[in-house]
């Protein structure tokens, strides 16, 4: 699926007296909105599941903000650049109504549309101040890795939304995460029963809202947090997640994987995609380590 239709709509959503802030969308608000936009002979059967699947993957490149009930919300405006000392091609993420102001405050004389950002300015701190001015972020990525979050069970700050009915009640499958050898990160997901629930669980509902089970009582938990939580159960349990990765060519494999979204970020930033395979980042050599080292910190294995 295109992912500018859903960029553009949560874009050009503001909230009403306050223009500079973007408002959010349900799923459901999403689906709505883009099957009204079908032209008549374009089928809408499967859009559900597709605007889903975009939305992982918007989240995975740090376009878009994943709230509590299924609401999103496009990403601040931020630019990546990989380095102080190197600002050539920079990366524009996050809220489109900037990136006109991007591209006008660094003087790039590109198209106002253009995502990769190349700067008539050559000095890292007098392009910060000049994004600054429009309200955009400038980040770098090699100096960053050491702010990734680590992975960590939910604090009782996190745990503020209990969630007042049992979901088991409403019907439909839920899933608690069970970390086991060898199985990849979507088959450590298990049917669930309220009557074998054991304390300290990470659920997963049919709307894809993630809960925590924790003296007996449920917990809404944002995504992040949940993702965190399963990377930590992996490590206390002793099976690390597996990653498929190809050093010779540079090629990390996350299919079927769900990342924290500040390493996917992050990731993203040091890549490219491989256009050949589904879910499939390039790197160049000169970032290996950097690779390793942020799956070290997730406690995955590259295989």
């Amino acid at each position: 699926m295109d992912f500018d239709p859903i960029t553009r709509l949560l874009s050009n959503h503001r909230k009403p007296g306050n223009p500079t802030i973007p408002t959010t969308l349900t799923k459901q608000q999403l689906v709505s909105l883009l099957r009204s936009r079908l032209s008549p002979n374009q089928s809408s059967e499967g859009l559900t599941q597709e605007i889903q699947e975009a939305l992982r993957e918007l989240q995975a490149q740090g376009e878009v903000l994943a709230g509590s009930r299924n609401r999103y919300s496009i990403a601040p405006p931020t630019v990546l650049a990989l380095a102080r000392d190197n600002v050539n091609g920079l990366l524009f993420r996050g809220d489109r109504a900037y990136l006109a102001l991007a591209h006008q405050a660094l003087k790039t004389e590109q198209r106002e549309d253009e995502l990769r950002i190349r700067p008539k300015l050559h000095r890292f701190n007098h392009i910060r101040n000049r994004l600054q001015q429009v309200g955009i972020r400038l980040l770098t990525v090699d100096d960053s890795i050491e702010h990734l979050p680590l992975p960590r069970s939910p604090s009782p700050a996190v745990l503020r939304s209990p969630w007042f009915v049992n979901p088991f009640t409403d019907g439909g499958m839920i899933c608690h995460y069970v970390p086991q050898p060898d199985r990849s990160q979507k088959e450590r997901w298990l049917p669930a029963s309220y009557q074998k629930l054991s304390d300290q669980t990470l659920l997963q509902l049919p709307t894809g809202d993630y809960l925590w089970f924790a003296d007996r009582a449920f917990y809404e938990l944002e995504p992040d947090v949940a993702i965190l939580a399963m990377f930590y159960q992996d490590r206390e349990a002793g099976c690390p997640l597996k990653i498929q990765w190809d050093e010779p060519q540079g090629r990390l494999n996350l299919a079927g994987v769900i990342l924290p979204g500040t390493y996917a970020r992050w990731l993203w930033c040091l890549s490219e995609p491989d256009t050949q395979r589904y879910r499939t980042r390039s790197f160049q050599s000169t970032n290996y380590p950097l690779v390793k080292k942020a799956f070290e910190r997730l406690g995955c294995i590259l295989v």
